[in-house]
This record gives structure tokens, C-alpha cells and sequence, in this order.
């Protein structure tokens, strides 16, 4: 009979997350606040549906485990190190200056000790990881300033949030010991990140390579589970959290190259069971202690918000941003996030935290994580009101591009340099674009895109766009004239950027990597492959065949298709005896190789 009611619950479980997610969705909310809103609705508190709540707590820490192995994929350390100024500077001062008052104020208010209300400060100073993300897409602002400066800060965050959990259980011991608990807890930290990242440099790359000889994407769902559940027990077992084990274990497979199949397995799992956690952390609020609570609540939110805005608005300025931006960062960090549920769940589950100083905490995060749309949309409107569209500032560069580094400038956003911004974006490349035509800068930077009006033929615009600490320049531009102006002005002055180039067809193509391109894709050329592709495949040809017959067509700087141009004495014969005969020899060759030899290659083709 308690089998039934084990699956009873699950089932209501399951049914109210479906309902929340769909509702809030379509309300462009945050699931977060749904399930949290769920939760109470069938809590002890609210209809008492639910018949075993521990069910629920258990299979919500496994989401926390989850949680925190998606963050450690996100966080490569060439990532780190390319935001570092933003990530540990910004990021890392605005831990410090928000948690010291957030801590006095919870010392005061709720009298709590000061090393338990140290890290409940440090519990509020965090940010909503999830609606902020969220918010930034539906605006398409992920790749403005203000997009970068808030992933640069969560990020921090996130960081923060894996010692926290580390040092909750700890909050239990006597003051007396506290300070060599602390100690022992940091030896047994640093043990097993040394443990778990030797075993994982030395087994992962040659156990992925092995499942991944059986060309199935179900067996890495089996072995991801295997590693994560792996390292959270290894560091339960030393008296460490879960979620440590965890974010190790994610930090190392973020290093490989079979990140992606990894999150992708394991995507699923995480969203569903941090979904039961916030829902075991809703069917603890108590509605009744809302209502009698309503304007302390509504207080101290407000005084949240404020405290984090300003800080945040005060470092903004003093890392240089513009106004407009450092208003609306403000605005759209300011509330608590969805770890300070967790932190305070735990915390509470662990009598650290009485009932009612949990409930306060609780309730202070759900209104501030509650209007944050409403404060992003304000926020933007003032940063588009305030900002001029080519204000420039001291260095003589666009305002909004001073935290860049390493980017990519993207010249022309038409469709092409469109769908180049979107794969950069997707893959969280920092870029910058550059278009002649006013009314369409007009209407991109409406739409969130950080573009900006001029011309890359012109000195003075690559020298606005940070063309010095550039990375690379894809030019998508239509006018040939205007190419080769750009192509000679960044070969010329700025040898550090490596340029990209569209051209119409092969000798185009040759002219301009004359000029100092790095790479040329002659768009009449790849046409036809992806014509030629589509009907392939149609014709029931295997696609890794296809895939091959591209690249050795792309090979040497398509010197293939410029014999097949020029018709100079080949033929169709000898088009396929080429191809067929450098079969095995592109078969040995890696698509990296392929792109980092096209300019050493191009004498070695036929003709």
C-alpha cells in the first residue's frame, strides 16, 4: 500500500510540474515561481496533498547535484580566463560589498549569529541565474553589454555558490570548533579536487572515446549519471557536499570534446529534479504567515533590491560602463536567486534556521525574483533612452564595447552577418557588428543587437570597435570595393586579427587572400555543395559520404571547383579520379586540419 502511495504522489508531482511549467511559460515567467507557487498549493500548508514530503527532499538534492554538474560544464577554464577582469574583479566585489550589509541587516533583523548570518547574506547577495538568462533572451540582449557584464557576474556566482554548500553543514558544530572544523572541511576540499581531477584527466577522454566507438547517444546517459553520482559520493564520503563532487566532475568534462552529447544527456534530469527541489522547498511556505507578514515582507524586499541595485549600479560605474547600462545591470541584478532557496531549503531541513527566519528569507526572494521582468523592462527602456547610438567615449570608442576582449567584428549584418552573429551568440562568442546602412543599425539595435554605424574601410571605425584587442574580422559585405578596403586596413594595421571573408567564387576569393585574408568562402561555391548535398541525400545517398565529398571539395582553397570553372581541359573524369583518389587521405584528416591548412595548401592542387 505505501508502494501506491510512493507512486500517488509522483504523480501529482509530475501533473503540477507539467501545469506550471506550461502556465508560467505562456506568462513569460520563471518556472521557478511556479513551482514554488505549486509546491504550497499542495503542501501541508495548502491542500495536503502530498502524503510523503520526504520523497520529494530526496529526489529534490539530486537536482542540486545536477544543478551544480551543469554549471561546472558552462565554466571552461579558457572561459574563465578570457572574463576574468569582469568575473573575479566585478563579480568578486560585488560578493564582498553586497554581502557585508545584507549580513549586518539579517544579524540585526532576525538576531542570528554572525557566522549564520554571514552566509545567508552571502545566500541573498546571489543573483537569479535563471530569469536573468531568461529575461536577456526574450530581449535578445545576451550579446550587449549589459548581457556580458551579467554573465560575467553570475558566473562568479555560481563559483560562490559551491563553497556555501560546503560550509552549511558546518554551521551545526559548536563556535568553539568552528574554526577547525573550517580547517579540516578545507583539507578534505582540496583532497578530493585533486583526487577526482587526476582520475578524471587520466580515464575520461579514453572512457568517452570507448562508448562513443558504439556511435549511440543512449550510452552516455548511463555513464554521465555514473560520473556525477561518482564524485558526489566521493566527496559525501570525506563530509563534504554532493554538489562539490558534482561541479568537479562538471569542470573536467568541460575540457573535453564531448561536452555537448554530455549536457545534452543530462539536461532532462537536472530540469525535472530541480523542479521537484523548488517544489519540496514551496510545500514548506506557510500562506498564512504571508499574509500576517505582508509589509515586512514587502519591506524588506524592497531594501534588497535597493542594496544590490545600487552597488551594483556604483561598480558599473567605476569599471567604466555607460550609464544607460549600468542602470539597467542594476535594475536586472538586484534580485535573489533561485540557490538562496536552496541554501535556505537545506538550511532549514538542517534546524540550522528556525521556521519563521526561513519563511521570511524564503518569501524576501520569491517577490524580488517575482518583478525583476517588470524591472528589466524598465531598465531597458531607461539604457536605450539615456545611451546615445554612437556615443564614444575617452579612448575614442563606441560606448559599450570597453569590456570587450578577444571579440569578433562582424562587417555587414545582413542576413549572412545575422546568421554569423546568432552561431557566435550560441556558442557564447563576444562579438561586435558593423553596418553601413543607418536605418538597419537603427532597427538591429533596437532588437538587442550590440551593432553600431560605419564602415570598416575606415580607419578611424576599426579603431572604435577595438580592432586592437580584436581576435578576428568576418567581413559579409556585398561591395567589393568595400572589402578590399577592409580586408587591406586590418592586414595593414591591426596583424593581430585573423579576417574572414565572403567572396562571390574562386578568383575573387584569390584576390583578396592576396590583400592578407585569412580565409575566403566563396558563396556561388558553397551553394552548390549544399544543393548538391540536399540532392544526395535525397537520392538515398549515406550522409557521411556526402559530408566527405565537401570537404575534399573545400580542400586547398576549392582549387577543385576553380579547374571546374575555368573548363581548363578537365573533365568529368578526371573530376571524379581526383576526388576518389584523395579519398583516404581526407579520411586521415580532421576538419580543423582542413581549415589551418588552407593557406598552406593552396599550391597543391590540380590545374
Amino acid at each position: 500500500m505505501q508502494e501506491m502511495d510512493y507512486l500517488r504522489d509522483i504523480l501529482v508531482i509530475l501533473a503540477s510540474s507539467i501545469l506550471i511549467i506550461v502556465l508560467f511559460r505562456r506568462m513569460r515567467l520563471s518556472p521557478v515561481l511556479g513551482y514554488l507557487i505549486g509546491g504550497a498549493v499542495i503542501g501541508k500548508h495548502g491542500y495536503d496533498v502530498i502524503l510523503d514530503p520526504s520523497q520529494t527532499h530526496f529526489l529534490g538534492e539530486l537536482g542540486i547535484v545536477f544543478l551544480l554538474f551543469m554549471i561546472g560544464l558552462e565554466l571552461t577554464f579558457e572561459r574563465l580566463i578570457k572574463m576574468r577582469r569582469h568575473v573575479f574583479g566585478f563579480g568578486g566585489l560585488q560578493l564582498v560589498l553586497t554581502t557585508i550589509p545584507i549580513t549586518l541587516a539579517i544579524q540585526h533583523y532576525l538576531e542570528l549569529e554572525s557566522s549564520v548570518a554571514m552566509v545567508f547574506g552571502a545566500a541573498l547577495t546571489l543573483s537569479s541565474t535563471a530569469i536573468v538568462l531568461q529575461v536577456l533572451a526574450e530581449s535578445q540582449r545576451q550579446s550587449t553589454q549589459v548581457g556580458r557584464l551579467s554573465l560575467s557576474v553570475l558566473l562568479m556566482q555560481d563559483l560562490a555558490v559551491v563553497p556555501l554548500l560546503a560550509i552549511l553543514p558546518l554551521l551545526t558544530e559548536t563556535k568553539r570548533d568552528i574554526v577547525n572544523i573550517l580547517g579540516v572541511a578545507a583539507l578534505k576540499a582540496l583532497i578530493a579536487i585533486i583526487g577526482i581531477t587526476i582520475l578524471g584527466r587520466l580515464f575520461l577522454r579514453p572512457m568517452f572515446s570507448f562508448i562513443s566507438s558504439v556511435k549511440s547517444d543512449e550510452v552516455y546517459v548511463p555513464t554521465t549519471l555514473l560520473l556525477v553520482l561518482s564524485a558526489a559520493v566521493a566527496t559525501s564520503n570525506l563530509g563534504l557536499s554532493t554538489a562539490m563532487g558534482a561541479f568537479i566532475a562538471g569542470l573536467l568534462i568541460a575540457e573535453t570534446e564531448y561536452r555537448n552529447k554530455v549536457e545534452n544527456s543530462i539536461m532532462p534530469f537536472k530540469s525535472l529534479l530541480l523542479g521537484l527541489f523548488f517544489m519540496s522547498v514551496g510545500m514548506s511556505i506557510d500562506g498564512h504567515f504571508i499574509l500576517d507578514n505582508l509589509l515586512n515582507l514587502v519591506m524588506a524586499a524592497f531594501i534588497l533590491l535597493l542594496v544590490k541595485g545600487v552597488i551594483i549600479f556604483m561598480l558599473c560605474k567605476v569599471f567604466r560602463f555607460q550609464w544607460g547600462a549600468s542602470l539597467h545591470s542594476s535594475f536586472l541584478l538586484s534580485q535573489g536567486s533561485e540557490f538562496g532557496f536552496v541554501l535556505i531549503g537545506l538550511a532549514s531541513q538542517q534546524e540550522i534556521i528556525g521556521n519563521y527566519e526561513a519563511q521570511f528569507l524564503l518569501m524576501v526572494i520569491a517577490i524580488t525574483m517575482a518583478v525583476t521582468p517588470v524591472l528589466s523592462i524598465l531598465g531597458g527602456y531607461l539604457e536605450d533612452r539615456i545611451d546615445s547610438l554612437e556615443s564614444m567615449d575617452a579612448n575614442m570608442e563606441f560606448k559599450g564595447i570597453s569590456d570587450l576582449d578577444g571579440h569578433v567584428i562582424i562587417a555587414g549584418f545582413g542576413r549572412v552577418g545575422r546568421v554569423v552573429a546568432y552561431m557566435l551568440a550560441a556558442e557564447r562568442i563576444n562579438y561586435v557588428a558593423v553596418e553601413s546602412n543607418a536605418a538597419l543599425v537603427k532597427k538591429a539595435r533596437h532588437q538587442g543587437f550590440p551593432i553600431y554605424h560605419g564602415d570598416l574601410s575606415d580607419l578611424d571605425t576599426l579603431r572604435s570597435v577595438g580592432a586592437q584587442r580584436a581576435n578576428a574580422a568576418i567581413l559579409t559585405m556585398d561591395d567589393k570595393i568595400s572589402l578590399r578596403k577592409a580586408v587591406k586596413n586590418v592586414a595593414v594595421h591591426y596583424k593581430n586579427v585573423r579576417i574572414m571573408a565572403r567572396v562571390e567564387d574562386y578568383r575573387h576569393g584569390s584576390g583578396i587572400r592576396k590583400l592578407g585574408a585569412t580565409i575566403t568562402v566563396p558563396a556561388t561555391i558553397e551553394i552548390g555543395l549544399q544543393l548538391g548535398g540536399a540532392s544526395l541525400r535525397m537520392l538515398g545517398i549515406p550522409e557521411h559520404e556526402i559530408l566527405a565529398m565537401k570537404e575534399r571539395v573545400r580542400q586547398n582553397d576549392y582549387s577543385l571547383t576553380h579547374e571546374i570553372e575555368l573548363f581548363r581541359g578537365i573533365t568529368q573524369a578526371n573530376v571524379i579520379n581526383h576526388l576518389k583518389n584523395n579519398e583516404d587521405d581526407n579520411n586521415n584528416s580532421t576538419d580543423s586540419a582542413d581549415a589551418g591548412n588552407q593557406g598552406k595548401n593552396s599550391n597543391n592542387g590540380i590545374g
